[in-house]
């Protein structure tokens, strides 16, 4: 289990989402694995640390402090020496908000659109028949064996004689995401859920979603998440609700951590 995984584990642990068996699994590995055991307690002092009101109330006493600096200004006196009092209390308020932000950013619970792909993605194995097609016979050996600069251009070929081929469609597209041609995966993804009902399209909804992600679109990673959290029948529900939860604790971060730095500006 990698370090991404470790984090999704350990938040269902602290947020008491595993069933007993599984928190049973994760209580029997902490003691063994040190590593798992390290990123829990960094998780647990983070927490802990972001839930300091002492913070909160160094914080305002910086602000009472800018406004006494306003006041002082206005009468015009001892202008320089409480500037430069008040310019510290300042330095102090930008120090803690940059320790701050650097907890947030580094923080296991923390988000990146880049790290929910890497949680979320699988390529997967190729499921489809040989074929007397050469191109097809090559996209499918460079595909099962990860070569996905060349199967995407098999693919590409088999595409050009049969444009309407839905699983050349998605695994093209699958092959793509590999190469970090994203624009071209989208399109791909897209295209199969426009031709309606086919055993490809939750798959191609699914990863249309990652790779909005991957390509930094997060409002239409959203939209097509929530899309999917829509339809409880869908093959991805779960993991689209699991995804919108991070992705919306991921902005109310953003927010904190944006609010310490308004919370400076008028120093």
């Amino acid at each position: 289990m990698n370090s991404v995984k470790y984090t999704e584990w350990i938040d269902q642990y602290l947020q008491g989402e595993l069933d007993p068996e599984g928190a049973v699994k994760f209580e029997a590995d902490l003691k063994v694995n040190s590593q798992l055991a390290a990123e829990l307690k960094l998780e647990m002092d983070l927490d802990r640390a972001l839930r300091d009101t002492e913070m909160l109330d160094f914080m305002a006493v910086c602000q009472e402090a800018q406004q006494e600096v306003n006041l002082t200004r206005s009468r015009g006196a001892r202008v320089v020496q409480m500037v430069r009092k008040y310019w510290y209390a300042a330095a102090s308020v930008l120090l803690i908000a940059l320790v701050a932000g650097t907890i947030f950013l580094a923080r296991p619970g923390s988000y990146s659109n880049e790290k929910l792909f890497r949680m979320y993605y699988q390529s997967g194995d190729i499921e489809m028949k040989r074929s007397a097609n050469s191109n097809m016979v090559e996209a499918l050996m460079a595909y099962s064996q990860k070569d996905f600069t060349s199967a995407a251009k098999a693919f590409e070929q088999v595409l050009a004689g049969e444009p309407g081929n839905i699983p050349v469609q998605y695994y093209c597209g699958i092959s793509n995401i590999e190469t970090g041609n994203y624009a071209r995966a989208i399109q791909l993804f897209d295209g199969i859920i426009k031709q309606g009902d086919n055993s490809y399209v939750e798959y191609a909804q699914w990863n249309l979603g990652l790779t909005y992600l991957a390509n930094n679109q997060q409002a239409e990673a959203v939209v097509q998440f929530k899309v999917i959290a829509s339809d409880t029948d869908h093959s991805y529900y779960d993991q689209a609700q699991s995804i919108l939860e991070k992705m919306e604790a991921k902005n109310k971060n953003e927010k904190i951590f944006n609010n310490l730095f308004f919370l400076i500006l008028p120093f």
